[in-house]
């Protein structure tokens, strides 16, 4: 029973001084402004700009901007394909961002285009747009 508990004891503390840390981290949604992209066609479609940041302290406050074209799907029917470019001013200091795309907010919905980036650094995100 002796050996047990000594075998027991040094497994734990084995695992307490490994240098694997845990890999577990926390992001914030600094900011998600809806974005209405205009088709080639003329339609609105709203879409979601998310910026994802490791820590409060940092404020993604996005910046951006979109150019379509019309393009077609392999049965010839019109979609529209969208470069939307992300930037987020680095104003004290750079820091990583995740950038997204989606149908809804806060992220719900469908993710259109998703990308990881540095403030300061424009980021395009791409993606395709059926026709209403």
């Amino acid at each position: 029973m002796k050996r047990l508990v000594a075998a027991a004891a040094v497994a734990a503390g084995l695992m307490v001084a490994s240098p694997v840390s845990a890999g577990a981290w926390v992001v914030y949604c600094d900011w998600d402004p809806l974005v209405l992209v205009v088709t080639p066609s003329g339609h609105l479609v709203p879409v979601y700009d998310s910026v994802w940041t490791s820590s409060p302290l940092n404020l993604g406050l996005p910046l951006e901007s979109y150019k379509t074209s019309r393009v077609f799907d392999p049965l010839g029917r019109p979609e529209t394909a969208v470069d939307m470019t992300i930037y987020v001013p680095a104003v004290l200091w750079r820091f990583a961002t995740t950038d997204a795309v989606t149908t809804g907010l806060l992220g719900s919905g469908t993710v259109l285009a998703t990308a990881d980036g540095t403030s300061g650094t424009a980021v395009h995100l791409h993606f395709v747009l059926p026709e209403p």
